[in-house]
């Protein structure tokens, strides 16, 4: 059969559906409908003259024909991508779109600072940050890559540490700690009105105090449940109760006197910020330079 540009179109629509796992999340990767690519697949499969996925009404599958041609085909387009991506060193810098979905404390803490020197150093790269602490299927919803707290980052995914691990305490405002008073050890933050924490998953978070086997998980007291870090240490300036958090998310109010921490002595460390993405998927080389970016100490860039 002799190939032609619509093969070569059809045939990347494969591969595509094959990585992503689905009709549904290659349609979203691709910005196109996915009655669009199962129109494209049948056409392909009609002109190969056999059948490339086994389809039901909640999955697909590579039939051996597929796993044949999916064999052969990724490293040929991976190969394309990689010799695409060789041309960036014919460029002023690197250049394409890359959509990253990430947690409110790493866009705070990690992104903002870095994001006004990469504008100025790769103009050429457009950005979207979506923040949200909500787990998502980054695949399905189109991203390139997702920013996560390390030892969350979902299965199947590479992960690449951006950052050290980071500080968690608790903290509170000097009103309420005079009013109810200051715990001197973990057990007695049971007593006290705490700011509870709505992870992305759902569920409640207990703190944890303490490092190694000194570690301790409290599931805490409180009447007030935020989903949001920014919210949660206003309601904590306010006297509403304390707060667990990341330390750099309050320095500058510690540093102001507006809260103090409390239990210094149990500060716990935990994985510092990671990226990941899809293992199976060559990193486009703006993606590469985006996340190294955001790698480099604050005073480097």
């Amino acid at each position: 059969m002799a190939s032609t540009r619509a093969d070569l179109a059809d045939l990347e629509a494969f591969v595509a559906i094959a990585r992503a796992g689905g009709f549904r999340k290659a349609a979203a990767i691709r910005g196109v409908s996915g009655s669009a690519l199962s129109h494209s697949i049948r056409g392909l499969e009609n002109r190969l003259g056999v059948r490339l996925f086994h389809r039901t009404s909640r999955s697909i599958s590579l039939t051996a024909a597929g796993e044949v041609l999916l064999a052969e085909l990724e490293p040929r387009f991976l190969g394309i991508q990689a010799a695409i991506d060789l041309l960036d060193s014919f460029r002023s810098g690197p250049s394409g779109r890359v959509r990253v979905n990430t947690l409110r404390d790493a866009a705070q803490l990690l992104i903002a600072p870095r994001m006004p020197s990469f504008r100025r150093s790769y103009p050429d790269v457009e950005i979207e940050i979506s923040v949200d602490d909500r787990f998502i299927d980054m695949v399905a919803e189109g991203f390139d890559a997702g920013i996560r707290y390390g030892g969350t980052v979902p299965e199947g995914m590479i992960a690449s540490r951006l950052t050290p691990e980071l500080e968690w305490v608790v903290v509170g405002s000097p009103a309420y700690l005079n009013e109810r008073g200051r715990p001197e050890r973990p057990t007695d933050l049971l007593k006290h009105e705490c700011i509870r924490i709505r992870t992305g998953t759902d569920h409640v978070y207990k703190w944890e105090l303490g490092n190694g086997d000194c570690m301790v998980a409290l599931d805490v007291p409180g009447l007030l449940t935020l989903g949001d870090s920014e919210l949660s240490i206003r309601m904590a300036e306010e006297g509403c109760g304390l707060f667990y958090c990341l330390r750099a998310r309050v320095e500058d109010k510690l540093a102001a006197g507006v809260l103090e921490v409390v239990l210094p002595d149990w500060t716990s460390n935990g994985p510092g910020f990671h990226a990941y993405y899809v293992s199976h998927r060559q990193v486009p080389s703006a993606l590469r330079t985006f996340l190294d970016h955001l790698k480099a100490p604050i005073s480097d860039v």
